[in-house]
């Protein structure tokens, strides 16, 4: 092999090298079903479209009579029906844990908890410092639970997640692991800048 056709093969080897990814990737997008079989990345449901709620004002477990709006940070929301059973705790116990495995954006996260009844919470209050409440005795109690009624499958035993914006954008299944969770947000907040 004299030295014009090796080098030939040299520059034509170099040419397949850059262009034959392209091609492979240009035949994957438009010929082929490799884009149906992915799989999304978030671990909840998106809610589609996102529901406006804007601000909460809602009152902390160890003092209910203290009012705060909630605005301008994602919310972790869960239901309450008619008492604070032990998969109530469950809930509160995770919304707290998953909140605090954020760490350093631990204050760019709220945890709501909307009850259906007014209930004493004095002997959980100490354990659940800083957990926000909205119950039906509060003037915003109506028209949040209409805004989360008013999603298509809405599930009063999911997690929710509220925007800083103000809008219900993810659904998570009682039976999500609290991890699935944890990254949505991050990769939310970091996204979000």
């Amino acid at each position: 092999m004299n030295k014009l056709t090796k080098s030939r093969l040299v520059l034509i080897g170099l040419i397949l090298i850059f262009f034959l990814p392209i091609a492979f990737s240009w035949y994957l997008v438009f010929f082929s079903d490799y884009k149906n079989k992915m799989t999304s990345i978030e671990n909840g449901i998106l809610v589609e479209p996102v529901i406006p709620v804007g601000e909460i004002e809602s009152a902390k477990l160890e003092d209910n009579s203290q009012l705060e709006t909630i605005s301008g940070r994602w919310t972790l929301v869960f239901f309450v029906d008619k008492e604070c059973d032990d998969t109530c705790n469950k809930k509160l116990y995770q919304v707290r844990q998953i909140r605090l495995a954020l760490g350093k954006n631990v204050d760019k996260v709220d945890r709501l908890l909307i009850s259906n009844n007014v209930l004493d919470w004095s002997s959980l209050s100490q354990d659940y410092l800083g957990q926000k409440i909205l119950d039906n005795s509060m003037k915003d109690f109506a028209r949040v639970k209409n805004s989360f009624n008013s999603i298509a499958q809405f599930n009063d035993t999911s997690f929710y997640l509220i925007d800083p914006y103000g809008f219900i954008m993810m659904q998570y299944k009682d039976d999500i692991e609290p991890k699935g969770i944890i990254r949505d947000i991050e990769r939310l907040i970091r996204n979000a800048g």
